[in-house]
């Protein structure tokens, strides 16, 4: 699974804990303080820069566990980026100096899209404190509502570790996958013009994350699928046309992981073209066909649909992630 990381800074306060209060009291000292790495990858899953884009957030929560009683020493915290690498939050917090502290965290804010519950086309996320594990209610998604749900999970014993003043690294996954259509057309002399096509057999799926592992299912019966129509689009000879170019800013679809071959195997590409007085209406193409029988969290992949006469291939590639080459010159 794919990982950006994310730094937080967490700086020794000195203070007794009570396991009789619901939470941990501290004088000032150092606050916490957030940042990122400079991670960079290729592609259109979220990476460290548009992480680090301005009015974005991170909700977080601290499971602080000391003499076996657990509170929450960050419970939701909102923690915003000014777009330059500073997050910040109120109430400020300090590290204990004993005890164990859980952190889970997920991208709640993304490009003006807020998981706040408010709005029916992105999904409501909410936090057990008994499981530590975020549940993320069962979510359509579509072209028109993507974002790309990152969370994290981390562990430190204030009590046996040798640095456990050390900034905290949270490393992001990617709860989706990243798929791209494209259609291509293979003939030089022939005037090919696509009319229709359809992405169906998707399943409405939800998740838990409990203590960082995720699991996915897919409650609701039934499939669904949205559509990308073109009344008159004229495909140049062997130039890739995307399918969903608005899905995102590099023509992917965000979408969930499909792990299992009988529920992948429900997903079609549907395609409908004209070329010289002959038309082709509405041929179903299984995705299993183009030999990757899954989709899995954190990968890309890219769906080329070959035209050729009234024959159709498929050729998909699991795409890899690019880690930018730094050179530094003495």
């Amino acid at each position: 699974m794919k990982k950006i990381v994310i730094y937080i800074s967490l700086w020794a306060g000195i203070f007794a804990v009570s396991c009789k209060k619901s939470t941990p009291e501290a004088p000032e000292g150092i606050p916490m303080s957030f940042g990122t790495a400079a991670v960079s990858r290729a592609g259109n899953l979220v990476d460290s820069e548009n992480i680090n884009k301005a009015d974005n957030q991170l909700t977080v929560y601290d499971l602080y566990t000391t003499s076996g009683q657990s509170v929450l020493y960050m419970n939701a915290t909102q923690v915003t980026c000014d777009g330059s690498g500073n997050w910040t939050y109120s109430p400020l917090k300090y590290w204990t100096e004993t005890g164990t502290h859980a952190f889970t965290a997920y991208l709640s804010r993304q490009n003006r899209v807020t998981l706040d519950g408010t709005n029916a086309s992105y999904p409501t996320v909410r936090y057990d404190q008994t499981a530590n594990a975020l549940s993320i209610s069962p979510w359509e998604i579509t072209p028109d509502n993507q974002f790309d749900f990152l969370y994290a999970y981390h562990s430190r014993n204030m009590g046996t570790e040798a640095n456990a003043h050390d900034p905290v690294e949270f490393e992001l996954n990617h709860l989706l996958c990243a798929v791209q259509f494209n259609v291509v057309n293979l003939m030089p002399s022939e005037t090919v013009t696509l009319t229709r096509f359809s992405l169906s057999g998707l399943h409405k799926g939800n998740a838990v994350i409990e203590q960082g592992t995720p699991n996915v299912t897919f409650p609701t019966a039934g499939t669904y699928g949205f559509p990308s129509t073109y009344t008159s689009e004229v495909l140049a000879f062997n130039t890739p046309l995307n399918l969903f170019p608005n899905a995102t800013d590099k023509g992917y679809v965000l979408l969930w992981p499909h792990t299992t071959q009988d529920v992948f195997s429900t997903i079609f590409g549907t395609i409908s073209y004209t070329y010289g007085s002959t038309t082709v209406s509405n041929r179903k193409i299984k995705l299993m066909d183009g030999g990757t029988k899954n989709w899995s969290a954190g990968q890309k992949y890219i769906y080329n649909f070959y035209i050729q006469d009234n024959r159709i291939s498929l050729e998909v590639k699991v795409v890899p992630w690019k880690v930018d080459d730094v050179i530094i010159e003495e």
